[in-house]
């Protein structure tokens, strides 16, 4: 079988996995899924795309990390063989058709005179080389491929060989985070555990400098070759009608909210949720899109929150409602609800396990205590002030436990103090995290042994196998149903508190902007 652009739907029928009907994440620019970018038609318009972005990324690097900050600004230089459409659907990018064979064996048929920004042609070699190196760093990617490898057939094509059929693999290797960036041979072979510090990609923009804590420069490059095709979330044509972007980092909201308003920024994004109604009033364009999940995640893999019992009894005790109130603020920018994935996901959306979310049940709770053996010992809440929703939601967590009769702590740290101290089992209890949305079950973080805190579980492990190996849509829906019911009764390795959406704003001129697994910061005109 193969996947070409023209026939992706057949392919697609075909792979369990990725059968979606409606399009990305609650998508509010385009109400009908197609991704299209209004006013740009590939034409240049010239000038400079300035962005108020809200975290310093760790890297540039997308391989070595799940940062949406690096995410966002490494993929304008950085592609893969595969990306997502609007409809969460895998679609070849630098692959020009793909052969699948059983869900076993892959063939790649790579585009080409594809250049790279340093001017070499991109071939099998750097693909190879780009995707073992990828599938070492990426979880899902390294257990399934294991020991084999990419391998070249010869200079445009690309063999996958797996022990087992997967009919997810070709929708890891479309994810948005963490993705397969293609670049050289001798840059992604040189690579260290950091990641690379010579960006050279394919992108539609090519890297000019990373200004530290300042900004990050972009230019248009001219050699770009973009897809004869109308832009559909991530596929599709990508084009670089202004001449040069920079990203300005840009951490505290406060000065990303004033530099919008006074027009020092022609676009920022995760703007202060309490700022939304005020923005709505004003000359700006303003788009709420849904992004994610908030999380309250309990350290199930060691110390008091490995007993279920406790983590079911804050889990009864939380009244959602409020929560949500006091840290997204506004209903217009966030949804409840018990469903783990997209509600539009009709693949994989249930409400199963419904009757566990929100309860706001103090005598349950209560109750579970008692049976937990609780007895006063301190509950470590660790945040963040750097995503104040994060920290808003925690206060109210705090409080509300506290009311329980439960001995509870707040400590603040900033993000990157944040993320390493999560590594430590033994500094924390609970926490409150966003997490993007993934196309299938098996990619949630949170629900996955390999993310900190989060601990072994016999039944979620063979319910997660079962998904995976399943033979039919049918019986992967049934194993996903069963194991949503499982997480809200049972296992619990966190609460959802409500699904969130991230604020971009921009100026009247602004034209373009589409949001899909992120900002998609292409295809963008500025007509002053």
């Amino acid at each position: 079988m193969k996947l070409k652009r023209s026939f992706l739907a057949l392919f697609l029928f075909a792979a369990l996995a990725f059968l979606f009907a409606a399009c990305d994440g609650g998508e509010e620019t385009d109400a009908d899924g197609s991704g299209e970018s209004e006013g740009t038609e590939g034409s240049q318009t010239g000038g400079t795309l300035n962005i108020a972005l809200n975290a310093q990324p760790p890297t540039l690097d997308p391989v070595v990390t799940t940062s949406t900050a690096s995410r966002d600004t490494a993929r304008m230089m950085f592609e893969s063989l595969l990306v997502l459409n609007s409809e969460y659907e895998p679609t070849p990018l630098l692959a020009e058709e793909v052969e699948n064979d059983n869900n076993q064996n892959f063939t790649f048929h790579l585009r080409e005179g594809i250049m790279f920004h340093n001017g070499e042609e991109m071939t099998a070699e750097d693909v190879v080389a780009s995707m073992n190196r990828w599938k070492e760093n990426e979880n899902q990617a390294s257990e399934i491929i294991g020991d084999n490898e990419f391998e070249e057939v010869d200079e445009y094509t690309v063999s996958l060989e797996l022990d087992e059929p997967s009919s997810l693999i070709m929708g890891i290797m479309a994810i948005a985070g963490q993705f397969g960036a293609i670049m050289p041979k001798d840059i992604a072979e040189n690579a260290g555990p950091d990641g690379v510090t010579e960006y050279v990609g394919t992108g539609p923009y090519e890297f000019v400098e990373w200004a530290q804590d300042n900004y990050i420069h972009f230019q248009r490059f001219e050699d770009y070759q973009p897809l004869d095709e109308e832009p559909d979330g991530l596929a599709g044509a990508r084009t670089a009608p202004v001449d040069e972007i920079y990203f300005y980092i840009a951490p505290d909201s406060s000065t990303r909210l004033a530099g919008i308003q006074s027009g020092e920024y022609d676009l920022a994004y995760q703007l202060p949720f309490d700022s939304y109604q005020q923005l709505m009033e004003t000359d700006l364009k303003v788009e709420p899109s849904l992004a994610g999940d908030m999380i309250l995640q309990y350290n199930s893999a060691d110390g008091l929150f490995s007993d279920p019992k406790m983590r079911q009894a804050v889990n009864a005790a939380l009244n959602i409602d409020e929560i949500l109130q006091a840290s997204l603020v506004d209903p217009e920018i966030y949804t409840m609800g018990a469903n783990l994935m997209e509600d539009e996901n009709v693949q994989w959306a249930t409400d199963a396990g419904e009757e566990y979310y929100n309860q706001n049940d103090e005598e349950l709770a209560r109750q579970l205590l008692d049976e937990a053996g609780y007895d006063g010992e301190e509950v470590k809440i660790v945040t963040t002030r750097d995503y104040q929703h994060y920290y808003d939601s925690s206060v109210v967590i705090q409080e509300q436990l506290e009311n329980l009769g439960m001995n509870v702590s707040l400590e603040v740290y900033d993000w990157p103090s944040l993320t390493d101290l999560v590594q430590d089992e033994s500094a924390w209890h609970m926490r409150v995290n966003g997490y993007t949305f993934r196309p299938n079950p098996t990619q949630v973080l949170y629900l996955q042994p390999t993310t900190a805190g989060v601990g072994q579980d016999d039944r979620a492990d063979e319910l997660m196998d079962s998904i995976a190996e399943a033979d039919t849509e049918e019986e992967a829906r049934a194993s996903w149903e069963e194991m949503q019911e499982y997480v809200w009764s049972e296992y619990l390795p966190g609460t959802k508190l409500g699904r969130y959406s991230h604020l971009y704003v921009m100026a009247d001129y602004v034209d373009g902007f589409v949001y899909s697994n992120g900002g998609i910061f292409w295809n963008i005109s500025v007509n002053k």
